[in-house]
């Protein structure tokens, strides 16, 4: 019978004992380090939507202070769009190989929807109303209108979330309308709020069907803003008021209008997205309309009625339903394929 020797375990030496344990040393202080990498990047996200939401909401109570003074919805469109305009000029010439691949319908409902037309038409609404009002109705009926031209021209499902959603958007708007008559405005002026949503949206779907970036659409619009209202703008009314007007005053126009409100917003909402992803960035524009209504109430003392407030409450609410759109489908529509410019 053969003999049968033991197996002897040979014991791991000494230094590859020490190589284990520095090795696993570094693993655990790889992962410590993504953990505070996640951590730090998802905090610079959240401050960068709330950064952009602070602007946009500060947006409407600084125009409001511009048209009730000395300068006109004209003259703050050509503050916002000649000096970004310029700013943007070297980004149009870096990208123009990517720009002119995109349809030119797509590019004229972009300037329009966001471009000087936009800017005209909701500053004037301003002038007309409040700035609390401009905010809520505009940004908060985004939503909907952004939801209708999506069924219509991207073939977007429409899911049970997005419904309640749109339909907490429509009794904000029900609400802040009644507090509009009741504060004795005229009713017609909240037609360019309406207007201005409807074309922000367009502006909106536009830039889903080009797959252009953020910023670089930006600077298309404020380009094509600059090259096609600031002469029409010299030509018709001229810098007489903006010369006229107090230096603070212009000088705080041109800083919020020019450098925040065109440039660093849409920065940190860009950083915000890819910090967080699209879905929860866009949840920081849905906070607009209340935090609009805030500062109107704060810089300009601006007193919502109980029905405008709650009206506002539910835009919020209602917006930031819709920005998850998730939740079980209602009517599912065909996928009509990646569209291309």
């Amino acid at each position: 019978m053969p003999e049968l020797h033991p197996i002897r375990l040979s014991t791991p030496s000494a230094s590859l004992v020490l190589r284990a344990k520095a090795l696993a040393w570094q693993v655990a202080a790889l992962l410590r380090f993504i953990d505070r990498s996640k951590l730090a990047a998802g905090a610079s996200g959240y401050l960068s939507g709330l950064g952009a939401a602070v602007i946009w909401s500060g947006w409407w109570t600084v125009t409001r202070l511009g048209v009730v003074g000395d300068l006109a919805a004209t003259d703050l469109t050509a503050l916002r769009f000649g000096i970004s305009g310029l700013l943007f000029l070297p980004l149009v010439w870096r990208e123009w190989p990517a720009i002119r691949l995109v349809a030119p319908r797509h590019l004229l409902f972009m300037a329009v929807g966001a471009g000087a037309p936009y800017t005209l038409v909701a500053a004037t609404g301003v002038r007309l109303t409040s700035a609390g009002l401009g905010g809520a109705i505009t940004v908060g009926l985004l939503p909907a209108f952004t939801l209708i031209l999506s069924v219509l021209f991207l073939r977007e499902a429409v899911t049970r979330t997005l419904v309640t959603g749109i339909a907490c958007i429509v009794i904000g708007a029900g609400c802040m309308i009644v507090g509009t008559w009741n504060a004795g405005y005229d009713g017609y002026a909240l037609g360019f709020f309406v207007v201005g949503a409807f074309m922000w949206a367009g502006y909106t779907v536009s830039l889903r069907r080009t797959g252009l970036q953020p910023l670089t659409a930006t600077a298309i619009i404020c380009v094509a803003s600059l090259l096609l209202y600031t002469p029409a703008w010299l030509i018709m009314s001229g810098p007489g008021h903006l010369l006229a007007a107090a230096p603070r005053e212009l000088l705080l126009q041109i800083i919020y209008q020019s450098l925040l409100s065109a440039i660093a917003a849409l920065y940190c909402y860009g950083r915000a997205i890819g910090r967080l992803g699209a879905t929860r960035a866009s949840v920081f524009a849905a906070i607009v309309p209340l935090f609009s209504v805030i500062i109107a109430a704060v810089a300009l003392h601006e007193s919502p009625s109980m029905v405008e407030a709650s009206g506002a409450a539910l835009l919020t609410i209602g917006a930031i339903v819709a920005a998850r759109r998730t939740g079980s489908q209602l009517r599912p529509i065909p996928d009509a394929g990646k569209h291309r410019a």
